[in-house]
Formats: C-alpha cells, sequence, structure tokens
C-alpha cells in the first residue's frame, strides 16, 4: 500500500530487507507491544513507549480487516488505564488517513532524512 505514496528508493530504505534483528527484538521488548496472529502465523502488531505509537504494521495481505484498528482501540485503552492523556506518532502519508478517522489531529507537517533520503510524514496527536 505505500507503494502508491513513496518511492521505490523510499521503500528499499525505510524498509530494508537486512535488517537488525536484534535491535528489533530488543526495541519490541522495551515496548508496550501487541502482535496480531493468524494461523500462527504474525500479521500485524502495534507498539507503544510511554504515548508514543512507535510502529503499526499490518501485512499486506491483511489490510482493510480492521487489525490495525483493534490493535489500536488496545492500544489506546491500554494508555488511559496507565494515566496517559494523549498519544502521538509520526505517520506515514500512507496511514494518515487512518489516523484521522480515529480522531488524531495533525500538529506538523515534516520531511525526515534517513540514507540522504527525505521522508514526509506527519506528527499526529489524538487526546484521550
Amino acid at each position: 500500500m505505500n507503494s502508491k505514496d513513496y518511492t521505490q528508493e523510499q521503500l528499499k530504505i525505510w524498509a530494508p530487507e537486512n535488517i537488525d534483528e536484534k535491535s528489533w527484538h530488543l526495541s519490541l521488548l522495551s515496548h508496550y507491544t501487541l502482535v496480531a496472529i493468524d494461523k500462527e502465523k504474525i500479521v500485524g502488531f502495534v507498539d507503544l513507549d510511554e504515548n508514543y505509537v512507535d510502529r503499526l504494521y499490518v501485512a499486506k495481505d491483511y489490510q482493510r480487516q480492521k487489525i490495525a484498528t483493534r490493535l489500536m482501540d488496545k492500544i489506546e485503552n491500554h494508555a488511559k488505564k496507565q494515566g496517559q492523556i494523549s498519544l502521538y506518532s509520526h505517520v506515514s502519508i500512507t496511514a494518515k488517513k487512518f489516523f484521522l478517522d480515529r480522531g488524531y489531529i495533525v500538529n506538523k507537517e515534516q520531511y525526515v532524512k534517513k540514507q540522504n533520503i527525505l521522508f514526509k510524514n506527519y506528527i499526529m496527536e489524538k487526546f484521550l
């Protein structure tokens, strides 16, 4: 789905084939992380670092099945129970509408540089 909003060069940088699995594993373990599983296959996940929604992902073959909605519902409920008054995230062009539909507002449009390539995204926030 991101391929309509980002170039192939951007996609290769943002989601490289070779990732630092140890770093990802440690990051996910240090955050409040939820995983969606279908028949023993991970089909989506979301993680929360205090009041920052760090990553939200749903596999392409599982999109438009309310998986992201259910994951975000659980993250937002967890944040409320933890006493958070708002959540924020750096949201891709592709995910912007999803977050807007959930009541998030755009605080800032920004360009982030990764490996000398600019990526447009949005800092979005929702008051719980």
